[in-house]
């Protein structure tokens, strides 16, 4: 059996390379965290704190001031998300009417 690894200490990320880390993964879109986890080497659940973090009243003054830019880009994505999740749905029931106009 394989022995584990002794546990270190933690390490610690700066606000700018928080920042940095969280800005890549929106620049990258879909998948972007999961290659932010290979590139920077940090773990999704401390990437899941960061976001946290940035959205509530517990951020570092630093970090989340910086963290304007990132909460529009968020609402932004968030809306081409929703935007395109309308087309899907238009472009089905336009299908749907089609089928049904075909009946007549």
């Amino acid at each position: 059996m394989a022995k584990a690894k002794a546990k270190g200490k933690a390490k610690r990320y700066t606000d700018e390379k928080k920042k940095e880390i969280l800005d890549f993964i929106i620049a990258q879109g879909r998948g972007g965290q999961t290659k932010a986890v290979k590139k920077y080497k940090v773990t999704a659940a401390t990437i899941v704190a960061w976001k946290k973090k940035v959205d509530g009243a517990s951020a570092p003054a630093t970090f989340k001031g910086g963290s304007k830019e990132l909460k529009t880009v968020r609402e932004l994505e968030k809306l081409l998300n929703e935007i395109a999740s309308t087309e899907v749905k238009l472009d089905d029931l336009r299908k749907r009417y089609k089928q049904v106009k075909a009946k007549l």
